[in-house]
């Protein structure tokens, strides 16, 4: 079975379960997560006001990190990377559902970004004090009382293959690398800024879809021919 490239996460996938009469354990749902960070990062998951789990992280940009876990359905997905080089840096991923084989990217447009405004105090481990820190800063994100205002929209950047990283085997050509844009640069991953703070991305796991141009056509079409319809019959 293909993958289904959407630019989206999970929707109807409960619906779907129950029809079939899968039970999901605890509203969750396994999937696998293909990551690489320049320069490097740490993954978490968490309720909108606090972090709960830590998944792993890695310092080797030159490297991509699998990942196995089942992740809650009411959950958001935390990547935490240091901006601290004015040189190209950029978060490219894919996260596949394991259920159905539903994928989305790094560069889907549901995905968000807070600036910290912390050099130093990235957490990157699954301490007591490293989910403090984090959890402090998703609630400061969430008030808008950060140096970026709160959570704003990422910016996608080169595409999977582009260069100084190469081509990421584990990762589809669909994905592309995806920063945040403090200026308004329409592809901040090359040069890159040199924040000296930490950000945080986040997508809601039961984040809607959002439809494809292609299907927002067909259906545009469709709407046409229903009033074209209606027309003639009064």
């Amino acid at each position: 079975m293909s993958f289904k490239n959407r630019s989206s996460l999970f929707t109807n996938i409960l619906g779907g379960l129950l029809f079939s009469g899968v039970a999901l354990h605890a509203n969750a749902i396994p999937f696998e997560v293909d990551i690489t960070v320049d320069n490097s990062y740490a993954l978490y998951y968490g309720t909108e006001t606090q972090a709960t789990n830590f998944v792993g992280s890695d310092s080797d940009w030159t490297t991509t990190e699998s990942y196995a876990f089942d992740l809650p359905t009411n959950n958001f997905i935390y990547v935490v990377t240091q901006s601290d080089i004015a040189v190209a840096q950029g978060f490219l991923a894919q996260f596949t559902n394991l259920l159905n084989n539903d994928r989305f990217y790094s560069n889907d447009p549901q995905w968000q970004v807070t600036a910290t405004g912390r050099y130093g105090f990235a957490p990157y481990s699954g301490t007591t004090s490293d989910f403090a820190e984090l959890t402090s800063q998703l609630l400061l994100a969430n008030a808008g009382n950060n140096p970026s205002g709160g959570w704003v929209a990422t910016t996608a950047g080169d595409g999977n293959g582009a260069s100084p990283w190469g081509l990421r085997p584990e990762i589809d050509a669909a994905a592309r690398w995806s920063w945040y844009s403090s200026n308004g640069d329409t592809n901040p991953t090359s040069p890159g800024f040199n924040h000296d703070e930490y950000l945080i991305f986040r997508i809601a796991v039961d984040a809607q879809e959002v439809p494809e141009p292609g299907s927002l056509l067909l259906m545009g079409l469709g709407l046409l021919g229903l009033c074209a319809a209606r027309k003639r019959r009064a």
